[in-house]
């Protein structure tokens, strides 16, 4: 029997924003879970494993790393590392900030940075703020932590904050699509159904998502269809004709094709290969 999905929401405790150590878990104490927040992972040097929505992500060194709202993760290995946790409540964050870290997801949620990267000066001020009782007052560590999105945002992406408020109208549409295939993925699977709802073409909607994110328009909705039957798989007792219903296909026999072909493995194979 699978397990339930465990949500950490308490690792929040009473406040929007909280900053702990890498320490803090050690890598067997933490199961799969997911969150209603988001996680940022600023590790400044040693070795941290972990895997997120079934890819698994190794940090070497001081690198920048975040876990979005429900994508299923797991601490696999921690050496010898040093840094924080950085824990913001969704609606803290500029929705600017947030479409740029949706963009990113499942692309590139992590990257190097430098040992002396501004990033880590602004984690320790973060942490002297919460030991002065006339700093750590809910106005300074929510800017300080949005501050720390915004950082962490410029050093993945390679862009300048700024520019995610104006990015342009192929920005724009990719935005909306991707919000659109979270909203509609159970029904609506063909590229020209999401051009309508934008009223554009099949063609530029593609020409504009792959600009954007470097994959077309087919890619994503492929892909959204695939981590949901995979989280289903592996935390449901559901069989696959149930998840083929589910997921909107009226013939498991066809569903059963489209993942095999698309993962390299049968459903069924993919359920068993899992711990």
């Amino acid at each position: 029997m699978k397990k339930a999905i465990p949500s950490h929401h308490n690792q929040l405790e009473n406040s929007a924003v909280r900053l702990m150590p890498l320490s803090v878990f050690h890598e067997k104490q933490i199961e799969v879970h997911r969150d209603d927040h988001y996680m940022f992972i600023l590790q400044q040097e040693g070795n941290f494993v972990m895997e997120i929505d079934f890819n698994r992500i190794t940090l070497k060194g001081p690198s920048l790393c975040y876990v979005g709202p429900g994508q299923i993760h797991q601490y696999i290995h921690q050496k010898d590392n040093r840094g924080w946790f950085l824990f913001v409540e969704a609606e803290l964050i500029p929705e600017s900030y947030r479409e740029a870290l949706d963009l990113h997801q499942w692309i590139q949620q992590y990257t190097v940075v430098t040992e002396n990267d501004i990033i880590f000066d602004l984690s320790t001020l973060f942490e002297k703020a919460e030991k002065d009782p006339a700093l750590y007052i809910p106005s300074i560590t929510r800017s300080l932590a949005e501050s720390a999105v915004g950082i962490i945002i410029s050093r993945i992406s390679g862009a300048e904050t700024e520019g995610f408020k104006h990015q342009g109208q192929r920005y724009s549409i990719t935005r909306q699509f991707k919000k659109l295939i979270t909203d509609h993925f159970k029904t609506t699977k063909q590229v020209q159904q999401y051009a309508d709802f934008l009223n554009i073409t099949p063609l530029y909607l593609n020409e504009a998502v792959k600009e954007v994110s470097g994959y077309p328009a087919s890619f994503w909705i492929q892909q959204k269809i695939l981590w949901e039957a995979r989280r289903l798989l592996f935390y449901t007792n559901m069989d696959v004709k149930q998840i083929a219903f589910e997921l909107g296909y009226d013939d498991p026999v066809y569903f059963s094709r489209f993942f095999k072909k698309r993962t390299g493995m049968t459903a069924l194979q993919f359920r068993a290969k899992k711990p």
